[in-house]
């Protein structure tokens, strides 16, 4: 109620879908949520911090190219497979304020982050992400 229209898009980060991407990042009230495994493969290896950090560093960079300067994008970050890293949280945290500190002026990020664990759709992360 009160919102107004909703619109939400997932690029799953393909890169052969990246060209497309500047079509949908259009309105100053956009909201974008930059989601981060922290795991990968089958074997669910941890990911480094350096690894995320190059990941959130890439696809920040890619959005502000993408607005070409015509407003400042709110983002939040968020890390999934939560369940698989117990520092998670910390990892999260330590992107979170390297990113702050790369891109201040050029990107709104979020304070709050979200670590999740996508087994449970009712967690109480699940449920604060969805408010």
């Amino acid at each position: 109620p009160g919102v107004g229209r909703l619109c939400v898009l997932d690029y799953a980060g393909q890169e052969q879908f990246h060209k497309s991407h500047g079509v949908f990042f259009s309105g100053s009230n956009s909201f974008f949520i930059l989601l981060m495994s922290l795991v990968t493969g089958e074997k669910r290896q941890h990911r480094t911090l350096e690894e995320l950090k190059a990941e959130a560093q890439y696809y920040l960079s890619f959005l502000r190219a993408s607005l070409d300067g015509k407003f400042i994008p709110t983002v939040m970050m968020a890390a999934s497979h939560g369940e698989y890293c117990s520092n998670g949280q910390r990892l999260l945290q330590r992107v979170v304020s390297e990113m702050h500190g790369l891109f201040h002026g050029m990107i709104n990020i979020t304070e709050e982050s979200f670590l999740l664990d996508c087994r449970e759709s009712r967690s109480p992360e699940m449920k604060q992400l969805k408010r």
